[in-house]
């Protein structure tokens, strides 16, 4: 539910191509940039209005007009990532498929078109990356920053020091979404306006508290709405928000009972309805965290997702620090995590040609699951194996997207016992195959390691038979060994039987 790609643009050439899309609740965005000296050098920037909140219906079930407007949309950027490969592309999607139950039907046919996968990513995970997109686009400063983006379908707010966002929260809020809701007349009227407003401050409550109380100096807007408030209180250049300024614009839009008469400030026809929605929502956000200013910020989130490829001046993937962090915060045992981790990887190396799993990516999710693989213990240690994976896959897990997250979790899910099938089939056919190798790597590992030795046991061979249906894996051990480990072929035995029965095959000398 970001795509965050497994290379950065270091192992990119001098001038080669990026891009990032951006499939949000209002709007499609493409950038396309070149890696010049380090940095960004932008090419193509293209956003097209598509409305996909507007799409859901009360069940959250996203209709087919919405969806064809957005594969529209997809087939005009579609020609820009031609010549691209997948480390070069990385397509996100936001609130409105995070909500939609029928998401993965449009999911399908946009990747069709795209001929890239596109994930969805978390709120939170949303909300960072529009943090990366900001620093990176405005000057460099001491201060504590908080950024706000007022998004089609949610608002994500961010209190940030440096590089490093302090507190993210996304708010269930919009622009197309209290548009839809609120302002449904052919006039904007007190009544329909203050509505949204409350509704607002309602959501607002969530998050009021903690974000006053931590405080910023400099605060910044990003995208659509914040954009056209700003253009708007400029009078077409771009203008300082306050609660003053907005005011004012509450009580022109009032006075006229439409926001028409903006247009001649530089605001697209089609983008206009959606002001009162978006100046309700600004107006609640600043008198809710006391906001004395704030500046409009040309960043947001298609930006942090390449400058989060470039590496935001960071030596180290988000990923690796947030797996880190989870394991200190559950007290994952680091030893067994170390020697499961290093025998899990062992296995992958000899087998990732094979298996079709030389990719770093498969790599990267068979680490992390085995670093992983106990945090079901910090829960209880009866079937600790079925409660570390909704920890994995529910967690705000910084740099993730939900498909990583769920197969991270599958493979936690799999670590022991039984072999359950049916945890894969929410992957693709290719996925569900490569999840379940890497699996069986994972099991190996950890039956490999039951008395939590001092150092990872990699005296063993592995070797593959496709040829069957089954396929089969050979596991060899030094010559008359395991005949003196009574108790590893037992659990040997029990494994192949495990795998039996899912279809797999397991021997062993």
């Amino acid at each position: 539910m970001t795509n965050k790609p497994t290379t950065s643009l270091d192992t990119l050439s001098e001038g080669d191509l990026v891009a990032s899309l951006d499939l949000g609740s209002n709007s499609f965005h493409l950038l396309l940039a070149r890696k010049v000296k380090g940095e960004l050098s932008v090419i193509k920037r293209m956003g097209e209005k598509v409305q996909l909140a507007a799409g859901l219906d009360a069940n959250n079930h996203l209709s087919e007009a919405a969806q064809q407007r957005g594969l529209a949309c997809l087939k005009l950027m579609a020609p820009f990532l031609q010549g691209l490969n997948e480390s070069q592309v990385t397509l996100v999607a936001t609130n409105t498929l995070r909500a939609a139950h029928n998401a993965k039907e449009f999911i399908v046919r946009a990747e069709e078109i795209l001929g890239f996968p596109i994930e969805i990513i978390a709120g939170r995970e949303e909300a960072r990356l529009i943090y990366v997109g900001v620093i990176n686009s405005n000057p460099k400063v001491a201060e504590r920053r908080l950024v706000v983006d007022i998004g089609g379908g949610s608002t994500e707010f961010i209190i940030g020091e440096g590089k490093d966002p302090l507190l993210l929260e996304s708010l269930h809020m919009g622009c197309v979404s209290y548009a839809s809701r609120y302002f449904t007349s052919p006039t904007i009227n007190a009544i329909d306006f203050q509505k949204a407003y409350l509704a607002a401050r309602g959501e607002l409550l969530h998050i009021q508290k903690r974000f006053c109380n931590k405080g910023w100096q400099l605060a910044h807007g990003s995208s659509g709405s914040m954009k056209t408030l700003s253009l708007i209180l400029g009078k077409g250049k771009f203008a300082t928000l306050t609660l003053a300024g907005l005011k004012q614009l509450y009580q022109e839009l009032l006075a006229t009972g439409s926001p028409e008469q903006w247009v001649v400030y530089g605001i697209r026809p089609e983008r206009v309805s959606l002001v009162p929605a978006g100046l309700a929502i600004c107006l609640a956000l600043f008198e809710a965290l006391n906001i004395s200013s704030m500046e409009y910020s040309d960043g947001a989130l298609r930006e942090g997702v390449l400058y989060e490829l470039l590496g935001s001046g960071t030596d180290e993937d988000v990923r690796v620090r947030t797996v880190r962090s989870v394991s200190e915060r559950f007290q994952i045992d680091n030893s067994q995590s170390h020697l499961v981790t290093t025998a899990a990887l062992h296995a992958l190396d000899q087998v990732a040609n094979t298996w079709g799993l030389a990719g770093q990516k498969w790599r990267n999710k068979l680490e992390w699951a085995s670093i992983l693989h106990e945090i079901g213990l910090s829960v209880a240690h009866t079937q600790y194996h079925k409660h570390g994976p909704y920890l994995v896959r529910y967690a705000d897990l910084a740099g993730f997207t939900r498909p990583q997250q769920q197969m991270v979790s599958v493979l936690i899910r799999c670590h022991r016992r039984k072999f359950p099938l049916a945890e894969f089939s929410i992957f693709t056919p290719e996925d569900q195959l490569k999840l379940q190798r890497l699996a069986r790597l994972l099991r190996l590992a950890v039956l490999l390691h039951p008395s939590r030795p001092e150092t990872p046991f990699l005296d063993f061979r592995i070797s593959i038979d496709n040829s069957n249906s089954k396929e089969a894996m050979q596991l060899t051990f030094a010559e008359g060994w395991l005949e003196e480990q009574p108790l590893l072929r037992n659990d040997l035995e029990a494994e192949a039987a495990y795998l039996e029965e899912a279809g797999f095959e397991l021997s062993f000398s």
